[in-house]
Parts: structure tokens; C-alpha cells; sequence
């Protein structure tokens, strides 16, 4: 690449982007650190969301049937892929991509379709996955009664799985799980886990003067995201402290609501539905502990504990190989699941604001050091490089010269 060249990057989403979900943060700080880096992105995805600032987005038409942007399966979706197959192979045409860059696993089989059907061939396919799609589905009851369906997606998975030259995981989770369990190489694989986008999320870490301790959770309020967890930590923490309050910042809202209303919980805990993500901030800023019940092995990171840690909050979670790669190796997590243990920690937090103070310190330092998306971008480009088997280095640094001159 050379400066008058700099290199493009063809990013596929299949997905309501920007809808405030982890996976859509994700892709926002790929791009955003790729752009710094001086590459040219563009990203294709669906009619609806919101476009973000430096983010060059192309949509499909509007599909009036399909608004819907929490996760999860919806019939919609394939016409909805169906039209993102043909803004892709039109935005191939126009864009030239050196990458494409799938993101979930349908976007690997719309970029590999994409650059058959454009007779491309030879440009080279990487994706970025957070878990199994069989695994997901079926948590969502998407395979209940017919083992044939089941059978029938293990075998698409484990063919979508080959279809990229190279696989970014957003867990040791799933990076595990594609090694082990769909027999992929390790040369295959890069762990490239959930990062922070400074420029996207900047709090001021200096907590608002309030009476009683906040405990805050930010993220879906769906089953398979670990809400049942949740409002059970919820129940027995308020069921002994009337010195707390709980925010919960996520959406859907509608069993949380009702569970809420039904034990006579709404004067102590606060439900604030869905929130932009620019927003959240200063729901953070209102808070004093973090908290993230869902259990281990679900194969996903957990993106909400970066939030966490780049607010200065002490954070309390399960133990597993995902949280205590964020965290580190120092934190106090929460052993086997144990709903009883996860209320006992958040007490000790409670009454040991000193121990908040350091731990929340010491979260941000780790995230300001350590877990910025401009730390993990060059295993982006170390592999877009082995890709096109070409020297990224210094047309990254050229063209991000340019632009700041422009």
C-alpha cells in the first residue's frame, strides 16, 4: 500500500447497527481505531440503527415489517440479509476493498457470496465472532422439537467456520470453543477481546454526592443474557440492605417490570429501559459498584465490565477466564456460580468504601493501559498483512499522516 492507497476495508454487519449492544460497540471500536490507524472503512449493515460520528455507514432499504433491535432470531432477518448480500456486492464494486471484514457469522457467508458473485475471489475474508451460533440459538429455543434443524445448523456452522481466511474471537471463551469443538487451527484463530474506544466512552470518575451505595448493571435484559441471575442477586441484596438502590440500564424491560413490581421492589431499584450508549456515562458517573451476574461458559465476553472499569468501578462477576482477563489476575471473583457468594461480595464492597476506591483506581488504570482498542488494533493489521501478504506498517502511518494534514 502506498499512500495514495490507503488501505480499504469492507466491514459486513448483519445487524441493526448502532442499536447500543455489546456487539455493535465492538464493531464501533474496530473501525474508529482502524480510522486513527489511517485505513479507509466502510460499513454495510442494516435499514435501522443509528449512524455514529466517523463511521462511514451504508444501509439497505427500509424493511417496514422489521424495526426490531434487540438480539435474538427473527424471520425478517432474511430479507433483510437477502437485501445487505446486494448493498455488499455493489459497495465491493465501488469500494474495491483490500478486506473484507465479517462480522458474526452471517456476515462471513454474505462477504464470501459477496465476492463470488462479484467474480473477487482472491480478496481476502476475515471475521470477527463472539460465540457459537448453534449455542446462541438454541439458548433462544430456536432448535425445540426438531433435532434435525439442529443438526442441520451444527453442519452450516462448522462450514461458515472455513469459509474466512482468519478468525478474530471476542473470548477465550470462544476462541476455545472453535478450536475444540469445531477442530479449527490455532493459526486460524486470534483472541482479540473486547477493548474500550477512549474517544467514545470518557467519564468523569468523580462519584455525585449521594446517601445510600449504587449498585449498577448495564446491558440486555434477556434470559440468555443472565437475567434470571440478575434479578435474583437484585432480590437478595435489597431483600437485606436498605441502604442500597440498584440502577438497571438495559432493555427489553418488560419482565423486569413485572418481576420488579411483583416483590415490591421499584422504590429500590431503578429500571431506566433502553439508553443511547452516549448517554451512559452519566448513569455510570450515579454509580458505585458494577455488576455482571451472567454465568461462565456462555462463550461471550462481556463488554459491560470494560464500561465498568473505565468509569473507576470496583466490579463484581463470576469467575471465569473471560472476566479475569479483564480484570486481572488480582481481582476478588465470585467462585461456581454461587448467587449467595455474588450477594456477599457486593456487601463487603458496600461497607468497605476505601476498598471501592482502590479497586475502582486500579480498573481504570488497567483499561487506559492495557484495553483501549488502540492497544489491539495491530493484531488487526498483523493479520490483515498475513492476508494480503504485504507490509501495512508504514501505509497505515503514511496515510495517517495524510490525514491529519488534511
Amino acid at each position: 500500500m502506498t499512500e495514495s492507497h490507503a488501505l480499504r476495508v469492507l466491514h459486513v454487519a448483519p445487524t441493526p447497527f448502532f442499536s447500543d449492544r455489546g456487539c455493535h460497540i465492538r464493531i464501533e471500536g474496530i473501525v474508529k481505531a482502524l480510522n486513527r490507524k489511517g485505513v479507509q472503512n466502510i460499513v454495510c449493515t442494516y435499514h435501522h440503527g443509528r449512524d455514529r460520528p466517523n463511521v462511514d455507514t451504508r444501509r439497505i432499504g427500509t424493511i417496514e415489517k422489521y424495526q426490531d433491535t434487540k438480539a435474538g432470531p427473527n424471520s425478517s432477518k432474511y430479507f433483510a440479509d437477502f437485501k445487505l448480500f446486494w448493498l455488499v456486492c455493489k459497495t465491493i464494486r465501488a469500494f474495491q476493498p483490500d478486506i473484507i471484514h465479517a462480522h458474526l457469522h452471517e456476515g462471513i457467508v454474505l462477504g464470501w457470496a459477496a465476492k463470488m458473485a462479484t467474480m473477487r475471489p482472491r480478496i481476502p475474508l476475515v471475521s470477527d465472532i463472539q460465540g457459537s451460533l448453534v449455542g446462541e440459538l438454541d439458548s433462544y429455543g430456536y432448535f425445540e422439537g426438531s433435532k434435525g434443524l439442529l443438526r442441520l445448523f451444527k453442519w452450516l456452522e462448522y462450514t461458515i467456520l472455513r469459509m474466512p481466511r482468519h478468525i478474530f474471537c471476542s473470548s477465550i471463551s470462544s476462541m476455545n470453543l472453535m478450536e475444540h469443538h469445531y477442530d479449527l487451527a490455532t493459526s486460524h484463530l486470534t483472541l482479540l477481546s473486547d477493548r474500550v474506544d477512549v474517544e467514545s466512552l470518557t467519564v468523569d470518575t468523580k462519584q455525585l454526592e449521594h446517601k445510600d451505595v449504587t449498585v449498577i448493571y448495564t446491558g440486555s435484559l434477556l434470559a440468555v443474557k443472565g437475567l434470571e441471575q440478575l434479578l435474583e442477586v437484585v432480590e437478595q441484596l435489597l431483600a437485606k440492605r436498605s441502604d442500597v438502590r440498584v440502577t438497571l440500564v438495559g432493555y427489553p424491560v418488560e419482565e423486569t417490570t413485572a418481576f420488579l413490581k411483583v416483590n415490591g421492589l421499584e422504590q429500590q431499584c431503578h429500571l431506566t429501559g433502553r439508553v443511547n450508549f452516549e448517554d451512559l456515562p452519566r448513569h455510570l458517573r450515579q454509580a458505585d459498584i458494577g455488576v455482571d451476574p451472567k454465568l461462565p461458559g456462555t462463550g461471550e465476553g462481556s463488554g459491560k465490565i470494560l464500561n465498568y472499569m473505565a468509569a473507576g468501578l470496583p466490579v463484581v462477576a463470576f469467575d471465569s477466564d473471560n472476566n479475569r482477563g479483564f480484570l486481572g489476575p488480582q481481582q476478588d471473583l465470585v467462585p461456581d456460580g454461587s448467587i449467595e457468594q455474588f450477594v456477599q461480595r457486593i456487601e463487603f464492597l458496600i461497607d468497605h468504601p476505601e476498598v471501592r476506591r482502590q479497586e475502582g483506581e486500579r480498573n481504570r488504570r488497567r483499561v487506559e493501559q492495557e484495553l483501549t482498542w488502540d492497544a489491539g488494533i495491530p493484531l488487526v493489521l498483523k493479520t490483515y498483512q498475513e492476508a494480503l501478504g504485504k507490509d501495512l506498517t508504514m501505509a497505515s502511518q503514511e496515510s495517517a499522516k495524510s490525514n491529519v494534514k488534511s
